[in-house]
């Protein structure tokens, strides 16, 4: 079938849509694209709205599809589609823990929340640990931004909270130990005097610890 007997096919269901009173150029525009919409295959729409697989180059339309709050074309791929996943959910939840739960788990970051009532802080508030460990995601500073922007979008608009990058380390403590002596001796000649002999002795000891960090740098 050649484009115009597609258009041709689907002109009267155009006719039926349109009132009475469009434009022939409205009639064609419809008709055209009821065409193109024909030959679609319908699985690929499912495809499309689904996150996991809907394609790379489509995952920012994506994402105003489901009203995502904050983005970046620069994420990586697997970032986007986490939080384009996420994003039902936090806006069911919106304005409530919960939303802020969500909204953090979908930038894959070790993070605490805690109530102004668990450390006394002042009353209605609260504050995000974001935790970084070895072994876990490397400190980023602008995922940490977008991460905190997240909580603010998805956070009861009457709350004020904080925000704490909290980095835990574990290495090897060394201790050592040396001890040192020495013996000196002073000789005179021509002089009959008993060799005055001195010795000294030292001895110390110290705790060191050692820990090493490595810095990646992301690129733009």
């Amino acid at each position: 079938m050649t484009p115009a007997e597609a258009v041709a096919a689907v002109a009267p269901i155009a006719d039926a849509i349109l009132p009475r009173s469009a434009a022939p150029i409205e009639r064609a525009v419809l008709a055209a694209e009821l065409a193109r919409i024909a030959i679609v295959d319908p699985t690929v729409i499912v495809t499309i709205w689904n996150p996991a697989t809907c394609p790379d180059v489509l995952l920012p339309w994506l994402a105003q599809g489901v009203s995502v709050d904050v983005w970046s074309d620069a994420w990586p791929e697997a970032q986007k589609r986490a939080v384009i996943a996420a994003s039902p959910m936090v806006h069911r939840l919106k304005g409530t823990l919960g939303a802020v739960r969500r909204a953090l788990a979908a930038f894959d970051l070790e993070s605490r929340i805690v109530e102004w009532w668990q450390d006394g802080s002042r009353r209605g508030t609260f504050r995000i640990e974001l935790i970084y460990r070895n072994g876990g995601p490397v400190f980023d500073l602008a995922t940490q931004g977008f991460a905190i922007q997240s909580v603010a979008a998805a956070k009861p608009k009457s709350r004020v909270f904080t925000s704490l990058a909290i980095l835990r380390a574990r290495g090897p403590v060394y201790v050592g130990a040396l001890a040192r002596s020495a013996i000196s001796a002073a000789a005179h000649p021509f002089v009959f005097e008993t060799p005055v002999l001195r010795a000294t002795n030292y001895m110390g000891a110290t705790a060191a610890s050692i820990m090493s960090a490595t810095a990646h740098v992301k690129a733009a």
